[in-house]
């Protein structure tokens, strides 16, 4: 199939291209600045004109406990696509399912679970990894992680649990503050993306953590200690180097003051995500994150004591609030595709339109509203 004449988001712009699809991939793509192969000849019902459309890369959500009333600790196997289904909805094509800090039986069940479904799933996003989020976190800077659950780092309940999962989980988070956190860093880093969470480390452990293999930062600004001019922690390590930095941009978690800032510090580094649970897609009211009870209340979840507990959100909402908190255009739908496939190192398959790669995008039209979601050049979802 060739789909003509749109604005096509190629090398972090909009061109007007031709883009054609076969087997499920990018075959080529055409246009004034970029020629990758020669288009086949056009023949009759072969292709569709996108004029006055705009493609993208379909999104990438590297941290989503649930949505639509289920979450992925808890969540059976029927329950985890219809979530798929959702985030269809939302231009995601690519997702990491996120666990949580909870009994560790139950942690052992999701993971089985998990591994059942990536090995069948058919429909909705695909679902291409698990980012482990607990249990080796800090006590003091916990959020909404159900304290009672929190360990200490234990390589083999790490190793069980991975095996369980079918050696799919990514995104390992942990409190480097915790012991034996370097020595597990060192290790596991060579495997996985080890990403520094939940704590109140400062600037010099962070830096340690990342000479050791550290490359990510989970829900940057939350969690954690704000910088302060004499006591930069993690977030100036941010600045300093080589990682990634999620950011939770529902208007609740992080000002669009401090928004505008990152991307003007470090936006090649960024990553959209939306930790939401349960309740996104839905409306206010009393969900379950963790096995905890959650309050929505004008979107905003939180615990009955009033901690956030993660969001309502979606990366598609996440994306367009970005632009409205006047972020450019590109950077935001970089930080929502390739930033996170790069993260992940997933980036020769998905994260970007190009030859070769698997052929998930979005047609919107000039406003950005999603009209067709395409996962390997099949139609997932149609507005």
């Amino acid at each position: 199939m060739i789909y003509k004449n749109a604005e096509v988001f190629i090398d972090g712009r909009f061109q007007v291209a031709d883009i054609e699809i076969k087997d499920g991939r990018f075959s080529a793509v055409r246009c004034n600045t970029c020629r990758s192969d020669t288009i086949s000849e056009t023949k009759s019902g072969n292709f569709t004109d996108c004029s006055d459309k705009r493609i993208l890369p379909g999104f990438i959500e590297l941290h989503s406990h649930g949505c639509i009333g289920h979450d992925f600790i808890t969540a059976g196997t029927e329950d985890i696509e219809k979530m798929c289904g959702f985030y269809a909805e939302n231009g995601i094509t690519s997702l990491l399912a996120t666990t949580m800090t909870i009994d560790y039986e139950i942690y052992k069940e999701a993971m089985l679970r998990l591994k059942e479904v990536m090995d069948t799933q058919k429909k909705g996003s695909r679902i291409i990894g698990i980012n482990m989020e607990g249990p080796f976190l800090g006590a003091d800077k916990k959020g909404a992680h159900d304290i009672r659950y929190l360990m200490p780092i234990d390589e083999e309940k790490y190793l069980e649990l991975n095996e369980l999962s079918g050696d799919n989980v990514r995104i390992i988070d942990l409190d480097p503050r915790l012991a034996d956190s370097i020595e597990f860093i060192e290790k596991y880093s060579k495997t996985k993306v080890i990403s520094l969470a939940h704590t109140s480390c400062d600037y010099e452990l962070a830096a340690k953590a990342i000479h050791a293999g550290a490359t990510h930062v989970t829900h940057l600004f939350n969690a954690m200690n704000g910088m302060h001019h004499r006591e930069p922690g993690l977030i100036g390590a941010v600045s300093d180097f080589d990682v990634h930095a999620e950011l939770i941009c529902d208007g609740i978690h992080i000002h669009p003051a401090v928004i505008r800032l990152m991307y003007k510090a470090v936006s090649g580094k960024l990553i959209l995500i939306s930790d939401s649970m349960s309740a996104a897609g839905l409306t206010d009211g009393i969900y379950e994150l963790g096995g905890q009870k959650v309050y929505v209340k004008n979107g905003k979840a939180t615990l009955e004591n009033g901690t956030i507990a993660g969001s309502t959100t979606t990366i598609y909402k996440a994306f367009k609030n970005v632009i409205q908190f006047g972020i450019p255009v590109e950077q935001a739908i970089l930080s929502a595709t390739l930033i996170p496939a790069k993260a992940i190192k997933a980036d020769r398959e998905i994260g970007s339109i190009a030859p070769g790669k698997k052929a998930d995008f979005i047609i919107m039209d000039k406003d950005y509203n999603i009209e067709k979601v395409f996962k390997d050049g099949v139609i997932i979802y149609t507005a």
